[in-house]
Parts: structure tokens; sequence; C-alpha cells
């Protein structure tokens, strides 16, 4: 088993991944578990994501690989959302040389009048390098 990855730039957030597994043995669907601690807040949920067989671009893998592809920057938001919302990335170029990545995690299970806990935390990252280092570290966990 691999080793979660952990995205904690200079700033006190962090966001944690761990591992992927697949509940059915069919490659379809993966579950991740993931926590975001800041600020004194700890929240850990349970998303389910595409698993092997899915187009890359619509994996959180294929998202994160284009916004580091995009290094020179885009207009708006980005986003990338897990197959039942618990958990969001949103991702926003300032035209400068960053990216604003907020993650928000949800409580796991069906929230059909939206009111489910959810905790959000806000990461800066170089558009470069650092944003390059972080879709390929993340994509080698969820490929593994």
């Amino acid at each position: 088993m691999s080793e979660s990855f952990v995205l904690q730039p200079s700033g006190g957030a962090r966001w944690v991944v761990h591992p992927p597994q697949d509940p059915y043995g069919d490659g379809y669907v993966y579950t991740i578990a993931t926590e975001l601690h800041e600020q004194g807040m700890t929240a850990s949920t349970v998303a389910k994501i595409d698993g092997l067989y899915a187009d890359l671009v619509t994996t959180l893998s294929g998202f994160v690989q284009g916004l580091a592809a995009d290094w020179h920057g885009w207009n708006g938001a980005r986003t990338w959302t897990s197959m039942e919302r618990e958990l969001a990335i949103d991702a926003r170029h300032d035209g400068r040389g960053y990216v604003s990545l907020g993650v928000t995690l949800r409580a796991a299970g069906l929230d059909l009048d939206d009111t489910a806990w959810s905790a959000r935390a806000v990461f800066v990252l170089e558009a470069g390098e650092e944003m390059t280092r972080f879709a390929a570290d993340l994509t080698h966990l969820l490929r593994t």
C-alpha cells in the first residue's frame, strides 16, 4: 500500500488524501478517505471517485493535470466534484503566477436538502513547478 498524499504549502492548512480503495473489486468506482486540517479544525470524509476505466478528463487526476498544464492562466473558476459531492475542488488563477485551490469536504451520504456539514480550506500554489509537482504526486497516488 502506498503512502498518503499530503498538501501543506507554507501556510498552516493541510489536505490529506489516503490511497484509493476499490470497494466493489471491479475498478470502476474507488473510494478515498480524505482530511482537512486548519487552525484547530479537522474534517474527514470518504469520497467516491471514478476508477481506472473513466475518461481521464472527468477524473480528479485529469482535473489537476489540466490545471498544471495551463500554468499560464485561465479566466474564472474551474471545478471538480466527486460522485456524491463529498469532495469538491475549485481553482482560480490570479494571472500573476499563483493558483488558489479550494478544497471542500462534505459529510458522506445522501444530502437532498443540502444541510450536511462542510469544511473548506484554500491553498495557494505557484502555477508552474509547484502545481506540476502537486498534480504528479496526487495522480501517482490515485493511479496506484
